[in-house]
């Protein structure tokens, strides 16, 4: 019987993180029901992995293509409701409808092809519908919802199961999020539509204004133990440690280039790690002369030069001893009192964290922590 071929990348996925998580999203949203967005493999944290943990402890789970859908539901034994959050394309619908997800309708138009394939099909579409209080992405206008939806609730194929809005800045502009909940619950209002679902808040949603006066929300972002504000959450705790090793080390002397584009050059005689993890792997090129870490022996050590499609360097030689080729390297998460967040690594590529969390690779091996 063969050995496991050992690892060069691999992100650990806690799925008792994952539920501490999802009850502390629930707890800030009074107990609403959840539909836990799990778009993009589940952030980069892996589908099956996240799905298995949180399967029937949330009321849905929210992706954003119909591949997507098809992928969660071939994985989830115990929640049924699976939703489509983006608009589908015309020759995907029908597929989506056969399969009995539930679909995203913005306007009277789609409403309409919508429920000619209910029909031919013999299906009742389970329909949110989408009014824009401000994303300019999808949905009603506020003119339109309430005389387009009048004629879209007699539809004879179609079932209202939910009615949602999007918010874009509820992480940064709170009044602009307030005017955006009151629009939202006046139009309801006056609408006279009954739905099984009322869904507003993301995760930044969530943590500044709870169920924002629905009985549904959608974290995503949170769910993975990130918090998406200015403000720390103590209660998150991140779900991901993504780690890999050493292939090499080297003693370099003064005036050695390191990488592509000599972009650094040792000043002293230095010890540097070559580490197995690159572009390639979704560790982000725009790190790249900016400060960025890694964390070897539970120290900080620094990225020399340019990361690389499958490699970056690192100086370690404040390690004693120093380390080995096989030993562990930690990327994102935590060895002791170190840590490095997907926040901070986002922050030193220029970008946001649910970039750098969905943008780990297929190629990254995604594992159940124990």
């Amino acid at each position: 019987m063969g050995t496991a071929k050992p690892k060069r990348t691999w992100v650990e996925i806690d799925p008792n993180a994952l539920r501490a998580n999802l009850c502390h999203a629930s707890e800030l949203a009074d107990g609403a029901e959840v539909m836990a967005v799990v778009k993009a493999d589940a952030y980069g944290h892996g589908f099956a992995e996240t799905i298995k943990a949180l399967d029937s402890e949330v009321s849905a789970f929210g992706v954003a293509t119909l591949n997507e859908a098809l992928a969660v539901m071939s994985v989830a034994e115990k929640t049924p409701n699976i939703m489509i959050l983006g608009a589908l394309l015309p020759d995907e619908r029908e597929e989506a409808v056969s399969a009995g997800l539930h679909v995203t309708i913005s306007s009277l138009l789609e409403a309409k092809k919508y429920n000619e394939i209910g029909q031919r099909t013999g299906s009742q579409i389970q329909a949110h519908l989408v009014l824009d209080t401000g994303m300019g992405r999808l949905g009603f206008t506020d003119k339109n919802f309430i005389p387009e939806c009048a004629e879209i609730s007699s539809s004879s194929n179609i079932a209202i199961e939910g009615i949602a809005t999007h918010f874009p800045c509820s992480d940064l502009d709170l009044d602009f999020t307030k005017n955006q909940i009151e629009k939202f619950s006046k139009i309801i209002q006056e609408s006279k539509l009954n739905a099984r679902w009322i869904h507003l808040s993301n995760s930044a949603g969530v943590i500044n204004f709870g169920n924002a006066g629905g009985n549904m929300i959608r974290p995503g972002l949170m769910l993975y133990g990130i918090c998406p504000t200015n403000h720390s959450s103590h209660k998150l705790r991140p779900a991901m440690e993504w780690k890999t090793r050493i292939t090499q080390v080297r003693e370099l002397p003064s005036g050695s280039g390191i990488s592509y584009g000599q972009t650094f050059i040792t000043k002293k005689n230095t010890s540097v790690a070559t580490v197995a993890v690159g572009y390639g792997d979704g560790y982000p090129r725009s790190v790249s002369g900016n400060d960025a870490e890694v964390i070897i022996k539970e120290k900080r050590c620094s990225i020399l030069g340019r990361v690389t499609m499958d490699m970056i360097m690192v100086d370690v030689s404040d390690l004693d001893p120093l380390p080995c080729p096989g030993d562990e390297v930690t990327l994102l998460g935590g060895q002791m009192t170190e840590l490095i967040t997907a926040t901070e690594l986002a922050s030193k590529a220029g970008t946001i964290p649910w970039e750098i969390l969905t943008g780990i690779s297929p190629r990254v091996e995604r594992i159940i922590s124990t």
